[in-house]
């Protein structure tokens, strides 16, 4: 199917997990640029728009759900059970991969030790914000749905939008710095393989993240914050 370059970038991510993972590889942020057209994101990122469209409209992407059409319990759900649950598995698996990496003697130490700096950061935040809002936003969203208390009530709508937002925003700065370590994951020629292991793990888990904090930007919390 032809994809329109005068189509949101936003609208596009929504309708297939595979166009966000093909924008995240491109560069284009679907979270600050969703806005922006196709043809104006590619401008910004020095591409050429119908060649995009050309690779997003050949994406063979497997049988999905339209989350956007899903209730708000059944959003929740998916991203506690499928989104939340990868990562935290993946935090733990990579953590170990680094860990048995800087026992390897090699050039690579140095860059490990820093790469593991991060990845902790980015660990730690995560576990945090999952717990948040499993324990307390989610549940607020929900009840909100069902009419029994007013949207996001923990605190002002405004509040909780810029604690959200800063979050989410803190997670993508981290991801950036852990790119710029890895040369975004460059799977080079002659590449250590424990090494090799790890850059496939943390490009698994960015793209997860990419669309987990997708769903909760653009479906879930727009439903829960007043216009």
């Amino acid at each position: 199917m032809p994809i329109d370059t005068s189509s949101p970038i936003d609208q596009l991510a929504t309708s297939s997990q595979a166009m966000t993972r093909h924008f995240c590889r491109l560069g284009i942020d679907v979270h600050a640029q969703g806005h922006l057209t196709l043809a104006e994101a590619c401008g910004a990122r020095g591409l050429v728009p119908e060649k995009v469209a050309q690779d997003l409209a050949a994406l063979k992407p497997p049988v999905q759900r339209d989350w956007s059409q899903a209730t708000t319990p059944e959003l929740v759900h998916h991203i506690v059970h499928h989104h939340h649950a990868f990562t935290r598995e993946e935090l733990v698996r990579i953590q170990k991969l680094m860990d048995a990496g800087l026992a390897i003697p090699g050039p690579a130490q140095a860059m490990l030790i820093r790469l593991k700096v991060h990845f902790a950061s980015l660990a730690r935040d995560l576990v945090a914000h999952f717990q948040m809002e499993e324990r307390n936003l989610f549940p607020a969203i929900c009840a909100a749905e069902n009419g029994s208390m007013t949207p996001i009530s923990l605190s002002t709508p405004s509040e909780q939008a810029r604690t959200i937002s800063a979050e989410h925003q803190a997670a993508e700065e981290l991801l950036h710095n852990i790119r710029l370590i890895t040369a975004d994951y460059e799977i080079a020629p002659g590449i250590e393989e424990h090494l090799r292991i790890i850059y496939l793990g943390l490009r698994n888990l960015e793209d997860d993240l990419h669309l987990h904090l997708f769903l909760e930007n653009h479906i879930l919390f727009p439903r829960a914050l007043p216009a």
